[in-house]
């Protein structure tokens, strides 16, 4: 950082933090200064040293100084890097670094809770000119254009040529992020069919007791299995004490594909009765909600869930009692970063004789299949700034690098060095994850990898970081393209170019309609409450707390269908 770091106490924290706010409006007010474009340095030429306070996303603190990535970039760009020794996945190191106003020339928080606009308002960073993108960063803009609506997105207010901040691409969340896994040495001891063919996951390592399926069971055949499961010893021990599926309180991702089987995904919105409504408080979600009830109601569900976060069910469901059980790609192909994660944590062990079945999300009444996708427009996300003291020749400098490291694929050093040197493949050549080798950091440290560098991954990105079993599933079932097709739930409508007032709103009205639906659903699936009598209750509760004006300005939003046409 340019000037060095202020310890302020936790008041005088406080009090910057409310002198920005303060500012704010004035700063909003500042035009962005006309950049001559055609008076700066021409692409490609280096030749005067520039002094740059770089940091990325996977910024922690822990860089050495004069580390391989360092060095190399140093080199080719004829720059001094200050590497940046705070965490910026901590929020209170965040904090202090905004209320100083203290930043690197760049950065890409993981933690803060600031937007685009409300750093850029309180005079924290600058913008980015179109032009300068185009002349410095082509192969980000290339992306940006095959990417809708990349090219609209990110913009201040007013303008069509001055970003705000760039963005990364997410090919790693391309496709379904979830499916429904059941135990197979169960439904093979109960005499129950899998959906379809089936094929191995992997030959070895706890892979060859994996296996997959593009077919679905039914929602009706879903409950008969959750049954057997729960009521008919499935593991042979002479004891009732198994059950079919095992929720967990702090998250709705295990819910994914069971609210896909009516057509829904949490926190989405979509077209009912003629009206936008928002799942939460739509017919289809109560439907099933009181599915949830029934089963709960019927034993299928653990009781214990109320009680467990993920990390507690993926224990839980380790012990060998459960029979359902939602997971990623990476969970099922056995990734290194999903070890110990249900349902992959069941088979672990070599000596397991437990075997699981993942198939295609459940399939509805209606024939509605599938899950909420993991962005609701596009694979465009994340947020990388540029410092307000940044001059535009440190600019020119800055993004030349960003265009670089971030989207030419022969900057691959950047993250894991030269393969053969720093790191190996873990299979097959070019077609499965790079490992570090142990006498590297594998981020920053001595080695500097991922430094300096943004999360925007395009499909050969990908494959450096996921096993090729992982890539195997996604290309022949989850990402496949008649797949996301057919059971990507997107919303009806998303603000995702900011032309509403939804943040704000979603700022004064979020933590308390989230209290409203997480309280409501709890007590509707234990059978708190009864869902028919108390439906009506609920709905008006989540409108007078805000539900109401979120949906008048989500109205003002455009559809997301419209958002992705190229």
């Amino acid at each position: 950082m340019k000037r060095k770091l202020k310890a302020l106490s936790l008041a005088a924290v406080s009090g910057a933090l409310i002198f920005t706010s303060a500012c704010s409006n004035k700063e909003a007010s500042k035009e962005a200064e006309k950049v001559d474009v055609g008076g700066l340095p021409e692409v490609g030429d280096f030749s005067k040293k520039i002094e740059l306070n770089l940091s990325g996303s996977v910024t922690r603190g822990k860089v050495e100084d004069g580390n391989y990535v360092q060095k190399r970039l140093e080199e080719q760009f004829n720059i001094k890097i200050v590497n940046t020794k705070a965490d910026t996945w901590n929020a209170d190191q965040v904090n202090l670094m905004v209320a100083s106003g203290d930043l690197p020339d760049t950065f890409a928080f993981t933690t803060g809770g600031k937007t685009a606009q409300e750093l850029f308002d309180s005079g924290l960073t600058r913008t980015i000119p179109k032009e300068m993108l185009e002349k410095y960063a082509p192969r980000y803009m290339k992306m940006l254009s095959e990417n809708p609506p990349g090219l609209s997105m990110n913009l201040k207010q007013g303008t069509d040529n001055e970003y705000l901040q760039l963005i990364g691409q997410y090919a790693h969340v391309d496709g379904l992020a979830w499916g429904p896994t059941f135990r197979l040495d169960w439904l093979e001891k109960l005499g129950i069919d899998p959906p379809g063919e089936i094929k191995q996951v992997g030959p070895s390592g706890g892979r060859e007791k994996i296996y997959y399926t593009d077919a679905a069971y039914t929602i009706e055949e879903v409950e008969e299995i959750l049954k057997a499961f729960t009521f008919d010893d499935p593991d042979g021990n002479g004891k009732d004490d198994t059950y079919g599926i095992s929720p967990y309180n702090n998250q709705i991702h295990w819910s994914a594909t069971l609210m896909g089987a009516f057509g829904i995904a949490p926190g989405y919105n979509f077209m009912e009765d003629g009206k936008l409504v928002q799942t939460e408080v739509s017919k289809k979600y109560k439907d099933f909600l009181k599915l949830m009830a029934k089963w709960y109601k019927m034993g299928l569900i653990d009781p214990e869930f109320t009680t467990l976060d993920n990390n507690k069910s993926w224990e839980k469901y380790k012990q060998g009692k459960i029979g359902y059980y939602i997971a990623q790609p990476s969970y099922i192909a056995m990734d290194d970063w999903a070890k110990g994660r249900a349902p992959q944590n069941i088979v672990e062990n070599p000596d397991s004789t437990a075997k699981l079945l993942a198939t295609a999300p459940e399939i509805g009444k209606g024939g509605q299949q599938g899950e909420g996708a993991y962005l609701p427009v596009g694979n465009l996300a994340d947020a990388f700034y540029v410092s307000k003291d940044v001059t535009d020749e440190e600019l020119a400098r800055i993004l030349q690098i960003f265009d670089y490291i971030n989207l030419d694929n022969e900057a691959r050093w950047t993250l894991y060095g030269e393969v053969g040197v720093h790191s190996d493949w873990e299979g097959t050549p070019e077609k499965s994850a790079l490992k570090v080798r142990p006498e590297f950091a594998e981020q920053e440290g001595n080695s500097g990898f991922w430094a300096y560098n943004f999360r925007t991954y395009d499909k050969e990105r990908v494959q450096w970081f996921q096993s090729e079993y992982t890539l195997n599933l996604k290309n022949n079932f989850y990402a496949r393209e008649d797949v996301k097709e057919k059971m990507l739930i997107r919303p009806y409508k998303w603000d995702i170019l900011n032309e509403t007032k939804l943040k704000e709103l979603s700022k004064r009205y979020s933590g308390q309609l989230t209290t409203i639906v997480d309280e409501f659903r709890m007590k509707a699936i234990v059978g708190e409450v009864d869902i028919d009598k108390e439906w009506d209750k609920y709905v008006e509760s989540w409108m007078n707390n805000g539900g109401r004006e979120t949906l008048a300005e989500l109205e003002k939003a455009p559809k997301v269908s419209d958002l992705l046409k190229k």
